[in-house]
């Protein structure tokens, strides 16, 4: 979709205006191309933010025309640092009083030569842009106003900074379907007459299965009765090699280079055969049952302790019909109460001053429209915490409630809280994650850095936002 690949050429964009506005004004003979040239680029920025929706008919014609921009900005942008290195150049050689009373009249260091040559470049610069006005206007991109941006994708007047940090034993409306499911894994060992109980937790994206999960694995109950609890992330593919090796490295983390899968059972009998243990696998996709009963086949043989038990979470009822010994839990959709709950816990979340009527009226509406989905709850309710009632009453009336339910619904509610992002440069932050597979963890100085060598963060911006 084109909207992705507005951002980049966003946060270059504003990085080029910028420093055309700083620099360029100690610049003589072409300051009418100079402002030409800024002019151009802030027109150019809201143009992009109507790019970001393009119509249906047009959409690799925007993309096209996203990736033309990109190409100009970068010229624009390596024009600024040759001004750059000239300016430091010139100081350099100034305190170091080194100028040469006689210069070369054409080499590259002659003032005069120098401004040709920016000249010239800007001029270059400026005519591409012309061209890419003309496209712009034949495939339908117009120039938004700041407030037409803002009632176009509902952004909001500050940068949002959302916390990984959940109280994950905080599950509004499942607080009953936990307490059932511990009752079954911590019984099921007296009435089991295989070795391993496995419980399926079953629903579409969104309806909080892996949150149902962690409530599960950090009940106390649950820490008391097994004497170790696994958590491995399988997604796809399932390869049973995969997931042991994932199990030896979540218990014994300095195994990891293990590989073959007779050396891993070894690895895990030692730590674990005297031992009743509980196995989270989130997110399973496979449908092949031998592939299944390979893996049981395994962790059978790493423990002599009856009772171990197994959760697994999954959108699929062939799997939980392949895997399931126990009962499953097939997760339903929460009342229009339980979903104003949870927006109301992220939206307000400090409730020290009564919601005015109409605001929690606008509030319940919305929850609603989150159509019994938790997911969708949370993420609305994180958007609305920094709006003010106008701003809740424009999510009301958004567009995105006009799709149809489930898995669209969802992923375009997703979208949103990606757009609510401000920053071109928070939006490639945060794109930049996805480059790592699911559940991988990694030190947050680590990830900064890597931002950091991409150019997206600075020293200051990192003590400022990251600290």
């Amino acid at each position: 979709m084109a909207e992705f690949l507005t951002f980049p050429a966003q946060e270059m964009l504003t990085r080029v205006t910028s420093l055309a506005a700083q620099e360029f004004n100690l610049v003589w003979g072409f300051n009418g191309e100079v402002t030409k040239l800024r002019e151009s680029l802030l027109v150019l920025e809201s143009m992009l933010r109507d790019a970001e929706h393009p119509r249906q008919d047009k959409g690799e014609a925007v993309k096209l025309w996203v990736k033309k921009l990109e190409v100009i900005v970068h010229r624009a942008d390596d024009l600024l640092d040759d001004y750059g290195y000239e300016l430091l150049r010139r100081k350099v050689e100034l305190r170091n009083q080194m100028k040469k009373k006689v210069q070369d009249f054409f080499s590259l260091s002659n003032p005069i030569v120098f401004r040709v040559k920016m000249a010239h470049k800007i001029k270059k610069i400026n005519a591409s842009l012309d061209d890419l006005y003309k496209m712009a206007s034949a495939i339908g991109i117009a120039r938004l106003t700041a407030d037409a941006a803002t009632s176009h994708d509902i952004r909001i007047s500050r940068e949002t900074y959302p916390s990984f940090k959940i109280d994950e034993n905080k599950i509004l409306g499942r607080e009953e379907v936990v307490s059932d499911i511990v009752e079954a894994l911590t019984t099921s060992s007296k009435k089991q007459e295989n070795d391993l109980s496995v419980m399926a937790i079953v629903g579409m994206a969104g309806l909080g299965k892996t949150t149902l999960a962690k409530s599960v694995y950090h009940d106390d109950k649950i820490d008391k009765h097994f004497d170790e609890r696994i958590w491995v992330c399988v997604s796809t593919p399932f390869e049973v090699n995969s997931i042991l090796r994932g199990i030896l490295e979540f218990l014994r983390p300095e195994h990891a280079a293990v590989q073959s899968i007779g050396a891993i059972c070894r690895v895990l009998k030692e730590n674990l055969k005297e031992k009743k243990y509980l196995l989270v696998l989130d997110d399973v996709w496979n449908e092949e049952s031998q592939k299944w009963h390979d893996l049981i086949s395994c962790l059978l043989r790493v423990t002599d302790n009856q009772g171990s038990s197994i959760i697994v979470t999954t959108r699929s009822d062939k799997v939980a019909k392949t895997v399931e010994t126990l009962p499953r839990c097939d997760l339903r959709k929460l009342s229009n109460d339980e979903c104003w709950l949870i927006l109301k816990d992220r939206a307000v979340p400090d409730e020290s001053d009564p919601m005015p009527q109409d605001q929690e009226r606008i509030g319940k509406e919305i929850a609603k429209k989150c159509g019994g989905v938790p997911l969708v709850a949370k993420v609305v309710g994180n958007i609305m915490r920094s709006k003010t009632i106008v701003g809740w009453k424009s999510l009301l009336e958004s567009e995105i409630w006009d799709l149809p339910e489930e898995e669209n619904r969802i992923l375009s509610i997703l979208k949103l809280s990606f757009d609510e992002l401000k920053s071109p440069q928070l939006k490639q932050c945060f794109a930049y994650c996805s480059m790592f597979i699911k559940d991988f963890e990694m030190e947050k100085d680590d990830l900064v850095q890597l931002w950091m060598a991409q150019g997206w963060l600075h020293h200051s911006e990192m003590e400022d936002r990251v600290s």
